[in-house]
């Protein structure tokens, strides 16, 4: 009968034996790919980086956060000490098992699946080869039955794993993927967040302290509770003493040690900045048209797979210019820009909607990159909000008069620096606010004419209309039209704004985006050179293969002298014109008020040796501004960052054209002075111009 019992209980044990078996096999029949150490396809932290102006250097700006904040770090790289924090406290015996602690799990699971208690409570007993694979297979059903079936397939997993790798490779993978608070995973995340160091900078007690949190990351979260994860380090500290670890001096010197964490991570709102939007935005459409990428497909592939993006920004100006485009109260509780509601009917709902004014501001640089740009007023409060610098079309207003009329004028030799021109109306319209009557166009900001000859230059610096038309009339519209499209990169024009009005004046059909504006005002800076502006330089992948590559479009819109004489006009603006009083300090600036006639849109484009950047005020809805402030607000605004980000910048000029000749001019006639000409000023000429007689010389009063 007993030997009957035990052959039916060797039989039933087989089949037992058999059976599972079977199920493990078959339930882990996919694990090729996702416990593949060689090849783990890990969720990696894509970073942005920027050129560190001095040394040339790139170094990281921000990282975009998937669905994990990780970072791979090679085994040799991770300080011994590190290891041993690891190992001592999740499984001092790693280097001896082959993958399970089969004595802690056969404890384990008489502790959790019978009446006798080994411990007085639950123990895992999991080795790091286990953790491992909890990791990677995210196989994580809880107790009972599931949990018994999960720990099975967890064990076969681990001892599959131990004989395909070496117990560093498996030591490395664990490290790389072992999850803390937050979505922050391995160690060198650990470090960078908790610590603001490198892996390869923690000191003991600082490893131990990471170390500590993976037991429970969110009852162990320094940042969180800090007594909860000293006392673990301390534990760790003391399990690394234990086990010959560290010396009794290094543990005492650790014990002593006062957790510092890093507080600017720890302070961080985590909203992007308006320049990392962007650049988010432009990568993964770079990647749609490149590689036939759905949008899903892209975001995934971008915040997922361990890119290095390349970028143009430039933190110092960048920081500037979101400090003031905040438009925090004075100590007199003014703003900067003036904050007055606005209620309008959407036209759709009924619905009555309140808006307040909005701004934006944007920078680029003289090789094309966006150095810097923020696309609304106050906290940017959420990730990928509308850029108003980038994707919202305005009314120019008298910003365009420099690339829609004076500055090709001047190329084309219709004009130069002094022409004198009429300042009356050009032409009679229909009224639209009386209809059957007309009314004298174009009007002055300020009404009126002065009914005199006024040289192009001071027609800029105070901002006429009249002379603007009258130079745009003089060249053609069409000429105007495919200079702004071909030569300055204006995308948003259409066949409806071949006219005065929009060339000339900037009441186009559609409008044209700061970022646009920035662009093509950089030709009076570069010496007539436009680039297409760009966020990023080259995107590579975490292999450090470059995936992405942006190609500079650059044309010579202007000649070099046209270039520089426009910059000597656009000077005038800050010295006696529109912006009087409102320059920089320290280096050379230039540059364009415009508001549009209606007060909807308040711009400024200025420029310096450095950077072309343009601001733009209203209302999301169009609506009338405000204009009861102390000084035009887009231009003190633009003053004002680059007071702050150039303070340091080394002294640098706007080039110079050798073919530009400086003689004074007769104010009254705009032609060369005589001895006879009364109040001279100095006027800026191509040579070629002098040499043809097309500038001619005053003759005597």
């Amino acid at each position: 009968m007993l030997a009957y019992l035990v052959c039916l209980g060797v039989m039933a044990g087989s089949v037992l034996l058999v059976a599972l078996t079977s199920y493990l096999v078959n339930v882990t029949e996919n694990d090729g790919s996702v416990l593949n150490l060689t090849n783990l396809q890990l969720s990696l932290t894509s970073i942005i980086y920027y050129q560190d102006a001095e040394t040339g250097e790139y170094e990281e700006y921000q990282r975009l956060d998937g669905s994990e904040n990780r970072i791979w770090v090679d085994l040799e790289d991770i300080p011994q000490h590190v290891l041993d924090a690891y190992i001592a406290v999740e499984d001092k015996d790693f280097y001896d098992h082959h993958g399970v602690d089969i004595v802690g799990t056969v404890a384990a699971m008489v502790n959790e699946y019978t009446p006798i208690k080994l411990f007085s409570s639950k123990r895992g007993a999991s080795t790091i080869t286990q953790q491992l694979v909890k990791n990677l297979t995210m196989d994580n059903d809880g107790s009972g039955i599931d949990g018994a079936f999960r720990k099975l397939r967890e064990i076969y997993r681990a001892f599959v794993l131990e004989k395909q790798y070496t117990k560093d490779e498996i030591l490395e993978a664990y490290l790389n993927t072992l999850r803390l608070s937050h979505n922050w995973a391995g160690v060198q995340a650990g470090a960078n967040n908790y610590f603001g160091k490198d892996v390869s900078e923690l000191t003991i007690a600082e490893a131990a302290s990471i170390a500590g949190i993976t037991k429970n990351p969110s009852v162990y979260n320094p940042y969180s509770y800090p007594e909860n994860n000293l006392e673990r380090r301390n534990d760790i500290l003391f399990f690394m003493h234990e086990q010959g670890k560290i010396t009794t001096e290094q543990y005492e010197a650790a014990l002593a040690e006062e957790l510092v964490l890093n507080q600017d991570i720890r302070s961080k709102s985590f909203v992007n900045s308006y320049f990392t939007d962007m650049v988010i935005d432009r990568v993964i459409s770079d990647l749609m048209d490149q590689y036939n990428m759905t949008l899903g497909e892209a975001t995934e592939y971008l915040y997922n797979d361990g890119l290095k993006i390349y970028s143009t920004v430039n933190p110092t100006l960048q920081s500037a210019m979101e400090s003031v485009m905040r438009n925090e109260p004075n100590a007199n509780g003014k703003t900067l820009f003036p904050i007055k509601e606005n209620t309008y009917t959407n036209p759709s709902t009924g619905e009555k909607i309140t808006q307040t004014p909005q701004a934006a501001m944007v920078s680029v640089d003289y090789n094309g990159g966006i150095a810097a740009v923020v696309g609304g007023l106050g906290e940017k409060t959420e990730d990928r909000v509308l850029n108003r610098a980038v994707d919202s079309l305005r009314q120019t207003g008298s910003t365009m008069k420099p690339i829609g009329a004076y500055g090709p004028a001047l190329e084309y030799d219709y004009i130069h620096y002094s022409t004198a021109l009429f300042d009356d109306y050009v032409k009679e319209i229909d009224d639209e606010k009386n209809p059957g009557q007309k009314k004298q166009w174009p009007r002055n900001y300020n009404p009126g004419y002065s009914m005199t000859q006024v040289p192009v230059v001071d027609a800029i610096a105070k901002s006429l209309n009249t002379i603007a038309v009258r130079s745009l009339a003089m060249m053609g519209v069409e000429t105007s039209y495919d200079f702004l499209v071909n030569s300055v990169g204006i995308s948003s024009l259409s066949e409806r704004d071949k006219d005065l009005g929009p060339l000339a004046l900037g009441s186009m059909t559609e409008g044209i985006s700061p970022l646009e504006m920035a662009a093509a005002y950089a030709i009076f800076g570069n010496g007539g050179k436009y680039i297409e502006p760009y966020c990023y330089t080259t995107v590579e992948d975490s292999s450090g293969e470059v995936i992405l590559e942006k190609k500079i479009v650059s044309v010579q819109a202007l000649s070099a002298d046209t270039a520089y004489i426009m910059n000597r006009a656009l000077k005038t603006v800050l010295q006696y014109g529109t912006g009087a009083g409102l320059a920089p300090k320290r280096l050379d600036a230039v540059g364009k008020t415009g508001t549009t006639s209606d007060n909807k849109d308040h711009w400024f484009i200025g420029v310096t040796p450095y950077y072309s950047t343009a601001t733009w005020w209203g209302y999301d809805n169009p609506a009338e501004l405000s204009v009861n402030y102390t000084t035009h607000p887009p231009t003190t605004a633009w003053r004002n960052v680059m007071n702050i980000a150039q303070a340091d910048l080394p002294s640098k000029s706007f080039p110079v054209s050798k073919s530009v000749q400086v003689f004074n001019y007769c104010p009254i006639t705009g032609n060369i002075a005589n001895a006879n000409c009364p109040d001279q000023k100095p006027g800026y000429y191509k040579s070629s111009t002098i040499e043809s007689g097309f500038v001619p010389v005053c003759q005597a009063h």
